[in-house]
């Protein structure tokens, strides 16, 4: 288990350079869930102490029972049986928006900087998608996907699929609510199916 402090009381866990990542991290519309650090290194779930509480948060079932053995491994009798809660990706984002950490003021960016910082992480996120596998899509890449007319129609579902849940996960306003998936639909050439 490869470990990375964020401070005292919090962990990264990251991949190992030699350890694929596989189909773990996809929701159920296949779509990554992917967190990756300002080095690339991917994020594959995080350890947060508080008290004598320790919390893995991962996001696969696959990925929680391997973090729960690697740790049951490395710190024996020091933990009890882990209590599991699943959570659907909206449910993930909405609690870490309500119970996240307090931000110093000093550490806060300024939400035109959060727009832009949060739109190119999306724009080099969705790029990615754009050539790999998509469940939704009949395990077809988006760009395969759009070469026949069902696979065009199950694009466009799939893209407003995207675009409502980041709407709802965010209500009106935020970051990721304002960001523009306009591009996706032009580089695939189905703009006229966007309704």
């Amino acid at each position: 288990m490869v470990l990375r402090p964020e401070n005292r009381s919090f962990w990264n866990w990251l991949k190992e350079p030699s350890n694929p990542v596989g189909k773990a991290g996809r929701n159920e519309n296949g779509r990554f869930l992917r967190t990756e650090m300002d080095d690339g290194a991917i994020v594959l779930g995080t350890l947060d102490l508080k008290g004598r509480q320790l919390r893995l948060q991962v996001n696969s079932k696959e990925r929680a029972e391997r973090g729960r053995a690697m740790l049951q491994a490395g710190l024996g009798d020091l933990v009890r049986a882990p209590l599991t809660q699943i959570m659907t990706p909206a449910q993930a984002m909405e609690d870490r928006g309500t119970h996240g950490r307090k931000v110093s003021p000093e550490l806060q960016i300024l939400p035109e900087e959060e727009v832009r910082m949060i739109g190119q992480m999306l724009e080099r996120y969705y790029r990615q998608v754009l050539d790999e596998p998509v469940p939704a899509l009949g395990d077809m890449t988006p760009r395969q996907a759009v070469q026949t007319a069902s696979g065009r129609k199950k694009v466009a579902i799939w893209l407003k699929g995207i675009e409502n849940t980041t709407v709802r996960a965010h209500g009106s306003g935020g970051a990721m609510a304002a960001y523009d998936f306009g591009w996706m639909w032009h580089e695939l050439g189905i703009i006229r199916l966007r309704k």
